[in-house]
């Protein structure tokens, strides 16, 4: 019983297939419903009736569009109008990206330079939407102190060690790639520590005495950055940034004095990280 279940389902199958209309779509926008017979250097020969003895019927090819066959497969003879559709279809279907890769980067910068000096830094990313056209970055950075001072003279301004957090929005205009471009502002915020090094000369007793003033720094400005990423693997990366912007604040403070050391100047930096994505 089961068999002829099986065969009776097949033939099914197989005349439903068979007696499947092929469309002919005219360029003044008829249509034919019909049989194609033969598609020829310069015509096209349909039957309307699935009779073996039906007639032919023939139609110019520079008459018709395109032709819909019955198991699904379309034949366009204005190829302007094909392309027409194929970017129709394209618009309105989903974005494909390379790869389905992970909305979380954590980063490790072994090395970042900042106009403070050298240092290295940790940063967490998460890419939002689904599309992967943005991302917040939120960076932990610290730049190291310079390890020589000026025995003689009057001031080394060069020794100071600050740590930064620098919020960032990522703007990624081709979605998530194997290689990834983005740009997007950075707010960052820098607080630490510069020792002064100074040599008082005292003429009465021709003898000079070294001291030390430390005082407490606090940094505030914006970047815009430009972000280059490398996905090695699906989970491995390396990047690389670079930007600049206008730094608005650069204080400093020494017990209950405070200097201004500058007005508004421009602020870069450059960073090279490797990263985890999952």
């Amino acid at each position: 019983m089961g068999r002829i279940l099986t065969l009776a389902l097949l033939l099914s199958l197989f005349f439903a297939v068979a007696q499947a209309q092929d469309i002919l779509v005219r360029k003044n926008g008829s249509i034919i419903e019909g049989k194609v017979v033969e598609v020829g250097i310069d015509r096209v020969l349909y039957k309307i009736s699935q009779e073996a003895n039906a007639a032919n019927f023939v139609v110019r090819k520079n008459e018709l569009l395109r032709i819909e066959f019955g198991n699904g497969q379309t034949i366009w003879f204005d190829k302007r109008r094909e392309r027409s559709a194929d970017r129709g279809r394209e618009q309105n279907s989903p974005i494909v990206q390379d790869e389905e890769f992970g909305k979380n980067k954590i980063d490790v910068s072994p090395f970042k330079a900042l106009d403070s000096g050298p240092g290295f830094g940790i940063s967490y990313e998460r890419i939002l939407g689904k599309n992967g056209y943005f991302g917040l970055l939120l960076p932990f950075t610290i730049t190291v102190a310079d390890s020589y001072y000026f025995p003689m003279g009057s001031e080394n301004s060069n020794n100071e060690e600050m740590y930064y957090f620098s919020p960032s929005l990522k703007v990624y205009p081709f979605g998530q790639k194997r290689v990834t471009y983005a740009v997007g502002p950075t707010l960052y915020a820098g607080m630490g520590k510069r020792w002064n090094n100074y040599t008082d000369y005292d003429p009465a007793t021709q003898v000079y005495t070294s001291r030390e003033e430390e005082r407490e720094r606090f940094r505030m400005g914006m970047i815009v950055n430009n972000y280059v990423n490398f996905q090695i693997t699906k989970h491995f990366q390396i990047g690389l940034n670079a930007g600049v912007g206008p730094r608005y604040i650069d204080r400093e403070k020494f017990g209950s004095k405070v200097y201004k050391t500058r007005g508004m100047e421009i602020t870069g930096e450059f960073n090279f990280n490797l990263g985890f994505r999952f």
